[in-house]
């Protein structure tokens, strides 16, 4: 391991602006997801339903809602690409810093604000999303410290990511490890955009495996592949550069694909396994990832003010969001009734993202919390 760490860096290639942009609009249309998801109408009861004309009741078909087109049109890939691109940003940092430096910075970055921030702050949420659940004569018989670790394990929120994201770093150090020669960098540096196009048939494989069945989000062998597939296959330039000349052909397939998934799955959850695991909707998701990761380059390759200080700013949105929503949904949820759902939807999206920069603002600065919940 030491004799690996201390190999020769290379030098790493200019920051593209085009994957810190993408990365922060990325997490903002997470935000919007889960705006809508919390009032969500499709295959499950809503935890806050305020939808009486589109009730979430089981075995009752969900009506086609804006949200609930946008729920499908993005829950496919959003994540999947959030995973690609950690991949890509894995490959330029591995030139920089020897792989224990690489570890080392993701236990601080990822590790500690998913287990440690859960334990310290993030229960709140879970403490909330749980009382929902435990009621009645029997919840009050559950000892505190039970409550606690039910709360501990609904906190997790969107920090699933990160746990599965320490997975796929802890698997490509193994792999690096075995292949110190590097001779699967020099064939995914060869790769081109049909190989990468191909490799969606590995995709549909890797999602049938290592799946918790109670805990749909956790996807190790899908979404451990798909950063392998960012790090080994994206970050070629080869592949970029073709990628952002036939990008929009592969937007185009993975939209005709998205109809394809609409029309079959609209109604179920979007997370049950019959629908993730079909290889429509890999299709739609891999060619979607592949189609904005070429048309990005050229849309997104900018700088400016708000651009820096989202991309400084992103990490901190992901961490808070689902806490403040919690929040604010029970304080809402006195008046939702008399608010029409279009008007809760734009609350809730101004006061989590204000409320969350805010958090992120102020408790960045803050010794030891800025440690636990962002691993600064």
């Amino acid at each position: 391991m030491e004799k690996f760490a201390n190999q020769e860096l290379t030098q790493v290639p200019d920051r593209k602006k085009w994957i810190d942009n993408l990365r922060w609009i990325t997490i903002l249309i997470v935000v919007v997801f889960h705006v809508f998801y919390y009032y969500n109408n499709i295959g499950q009861p809503a935890m806050f339903n305020r939808l009486p004309a589109n009730p979430s009741i089981e075995g009752a078909k969900a009506s086609i809602t804006i949200a609930g087109i946008f729920q499908y049109a993005v829950y496919q890939w959003f994540m999947l690409l959030l995973f690609v691109v950690s991949g890509i940003c894995a490959k330029y940092t591995l030139k920089q810093k020897t792989l224990g430096q690489f570890l080392k910075a993701r236990v601080r970055k990822i590790l500690v604000p998913s287990t440690l921030g859960i334990f310290v702050i993030q229960w709140i949420g879970g403490w909330i999303v749980s009382s929902r659940f435990l009621v009645g004569e029997e919840a009050e018989k559950i000892p505190v410290v039970v409550k606690y670790i039910i709360s501990v394990a609904s906190g997790t929120g969107a920090l699933w990511f990160c746990h599965v994201l320490f997975v796929a770093c802890l698997v490509l150090a193994l792999i690096k490890l075995i292949d110190r020669k590097c001779r699967l960098e020099a064939l995914g540096e060869k790769s081109n955009i049909i190989f990468a196009a191909a490799f969606v048939v590995v995709m549909i494989g890797a999602a049938q495996i290592l799946n918790i069945k109670m805990v749909p989000t956790y996807r190790f062998g899908y979404d451990t592949m798909a950063f392998l597939a960012g790090y080994y296959i994206f970050s070629s330039e080869k592949v970029l550069s073709q990628l952002k000349k036939y990008g929009w052909i592969c937007l185009v397939i993975g939209a005709g694909f998205w109809v394809w998934h609409f029309i079959k799955f609209y109604g179920q959850l979007y997370s049950d396994a019959v629908v993730q695991n079909n290889w429509i909707s890999i299709v739609h998701a891999w060619f979607s990832v592949m189609g904005i990761l070429g048309v990005s380059q050229t849309v997104l390759e900018f700088e400016n003010k708000f651009s820096n200080y989202m991309c400084k700013t992103n990490w901190g949105i992901y961490v808070n969001h689902i806490l403040v929503m919690i929040v604010l949904n029970v304080l809402l949820e006195s008046v939702a009734a008399s608010i029409p759902v279009a008007v809760i939807y734009l609350i809730e999206l101004a006061v989590t993202l204000s409320v969350s920069v805010g958090l992120w603002e102020l408790l960045k600065r803050v010794p030891v919390i800025k440690f636990i919940l962002y691993g600064l």
